[in-house]
Order: structure tokens, then sequence, then C-alpha cells
């Protein structure tokens, strides 16, 4: 079957090797002009996920990220409270992008492909992009995120809400720490629990993929509680365009990272509040839900974060847009037709994103964050 994906960031390249390891003829359509860098920071990685990456030699054991033996909740001195052991390993969006993209054929997938139209007529779905280019497929998978053309065009009326508050993130180059802050951060997932908030750490590779001592970087992550008038004004970045959901790095207004190193030097103990003063360029996430009554109309497929969105306590994004793709995969093997298939993956999955959405929101709501 010839299947065709817009989106060629992490959720769509996962589709894409799931989908060519079951047979299928995959092309890939990424509306970027250029290889994506720069997009998110530090991500904690499910064991199926990085199981599945392994066995398919994507990666390996030594390759996947950077390992957390130990947990650490941190007390108002900024001392550890308490630990537990702890077996996650973390990486960053880029390192794990860069490695399933080296994996996926150069020759399918597609830069500067913006989709802005398709249709379908019996068993084929058409697709129009914006430089006038079409694709004709047999069927047709949005893994294009928070935006998704597709999810547009299958339900209008649907978008992300807003859930009340912000993500602030920053990285720091390991090389830019003390020899005891090093050690302090280390092997370690730290996390500071307050009234109403919360701020975690620990580190991930460097820009490139580098995983040596002295070349990986510091990643924190600080959730705070927004009205939607201050998130206007956060949203509104140095040359004055209004965001939508996310300010990137070097874009954040200087009054709104002032404010930001002012509020961390009241809030957070020492150890915490040193790290976000010495992040050059932080940057800010909105926390959103959203959820689609059916992720498939015929021949289109919507997955990953075009068709639901999880709070990122779950720490199950990127683990949610790889079980989407496998269990298409999966169901397209087993099945004999089409329809009942995706009939079969819809159920499950939405169920499955169901569960995770409750979570992330029992999760948020005992951390005093959002709506």
């Amino acid at each position: 079957m010839k299947v065709s994906i817009i989106g060629g960031s992490i959720g769509g390249l996962l589709t894409g090797i799931a989908m060519q390891k079951t047979g299928h003829q995959v092309d890939i359509y990424e509306r970027s002009a250029t290889a994506m860098q720069g997009r998110g920071a530090g991500l904690v990685v499910q064991a199926e996920l990085m199981n599945y990456m392994i066995h398919q030699g994507i990666s390996s054991h030594q390759l996947f990220g950077v390992p957390a033996a130990q947990r650490q909740i941190l007390n108002g001195q900024g001392y550890p409270a308490y630990s537990y052991d702890n077996d996650t390993s973390f990486t960053s969006w880029n390192y794990l992008w860069q490695q399933l993209k080296a994996y996926f054929p150069a020759a399918n997938y597609h830069y500067n492909h913006q989709l802005v139209n398709l249709q379908q007529t019996g068993k084929i779905v058409n697709g129009t992009f914006a430089d006038g280019s079409q694709i004709e497929t047999d069927l047709l998978i949005g893994a294009d995120g928070y935006n998704s053309v597709v999810r547009q065009h299958l339900f209008p009326d649907i978008a992300p809400l807003y859930a009340g508050y912000v993500a602030y993130r920053g990285l720091i180059p390991e090389d830019e720490l003390t020899a005891e802050e090093i050690d302090f951060f280390a092997n370690k997932f730290t996390l500071y629990p307050y009234s109403n908030s919360h701020l975690l750490a620990y580190l991930v590779p460097g820009n490139h993929g580098e995983l040596g001592k002295g070349r990986r970087q510091l990643n924190w992550v600080w959730y705070l509680n927004k009205t939607q008038a201050q998130l206007k004004d956060l949203m509104i970045d140095k040359n004055g365009v209004e965001r939508q959901y996310s300010v990137p790095a070097t874009f954040l207004r200087d009054a709104n990272i002032a404010e930001l190193k002012t509020r961390a030097q009241i809030e957070l103990p020492e150890i915490l509040s040193a790290r976000v003063q010495q992040t050059q360029n932080p940057f800010v996430q909105v926390i959103v839900d959203m959820a689609v009554p059916k992720m498939y109309q015929g021949r289109v497929v919507i997955l990953g974060d075009a068709a639901s969105l999880v709070r990122p306590h779950t720490a199950s994004g990127t683990a949610k847009a790889y079980e989407d793709a496998a269990a298409l995969a999966a169901v397209l093997t087993d099945h004999s037709t089409l329809a009942s298939a995706l009939q079969r993956w819809n159920t499950m999955q939405l169920h499955h994103a169901a569960e995770l959405i409750s979570y992330g929101r029992r999760l948020a709501k005992g951390s005093g964050l959002g709506q």
C-alpha cells in the first residue's frame, strides 16, 4: 500500500519506520525547508520506545541517551529530602529526531512540502501542497502536530485549549557548571515540588548528540500558572509577534526573562535559582489539552499530537506517537480490510489517549497547576 505521511517530526518518522517495516511504500512530507533543529529540549523516554529503537537498530543502549539511576526530591533549602532508585533514560528532541531521520531513507523524506488541501475519491486520497505539487496515495496519515492541517480538514472545530499554566524551559551546557554542580545533577532526576508549582532537572545529550562527560547539557523545566491576560503578554515575542503555543529560545522579550529570573530568586532554592539565572535563552511552552472524537475518516488518519495532546507530566507524548504508529502498522497487517483495521485501531488508541489525558490532568491537579 502507498502511504503518505504529513509531518516529518518525531511522530512522522516513527510512523514512517513502522509502516516501512511492515512492507508499505512510505513517503514523508515535511513543511520545513531544512533539517529541524532546536525544537524542544529534554525528553523523558518510556522503555517501550527505547526498546523498539534498540531492537530495530536505530540506536543502542550506549548511544540512546543519558541514564539516571536515582530520583531526588529537594526541600526548600535545595537539599535532597529523600531519594529512590530511578530507571529512566533522558534524551533531547534534537538527538532523537536525528537518530530517526538518519534511519529513514533520505529519498523518501521530502522537505518544503506544506499541505494546503486534501480530497478523498473512492480508494484514493489526493493531497495538494503550497507549491502546487500534488500526490495520490492509498492512505494519508497526519502526523503534523498541534496545528495539524489534516486534523483541521477532518475536524475544523477542534483545536488545543489552554490548560491554565505554562512550562518554562532551559538548557545549560555542562561545561558552564562547576564540578560540584555537575555532581549534584549527574545520574539523577531532580524534582523540587512546592505550592502550585514544581521544577525538574536532568542531563541530556549535547546539541549534536554528545554523550561524554563535559559535553552534555542540563535541562530544566519549571511549571507556573498564568492567567489568560498573563499568557497573552508572555506570548508576544521580542519582535512583537504574538505566538500561539510556544515562544522559542532567543525570542522571549527581555522583560519576560527578567520577570522569570526575579521569580526564581524569590521562589526557588539557590541550586535551582542559579540555573535559571545562568540560562542564556530560556523558552516557554503553553500547556494545552485536546482530543478528537475519531482518529480517521475513510483513508485519512491522524495520530500523535495531531489527534490528542497529553500533559507533559505523563512523560508520554513521544511514547504515545510511537504507540499510535506501531499499533497502526500492526492492525494493517492483522486485518483483511483497511476499514476493519482502522476501526479496531481507532477504538484502541482513543481509549489509550483518554487514559493518558485523564492521568495528566490528575497529576497537574495534585501539583496545583492549571484549571
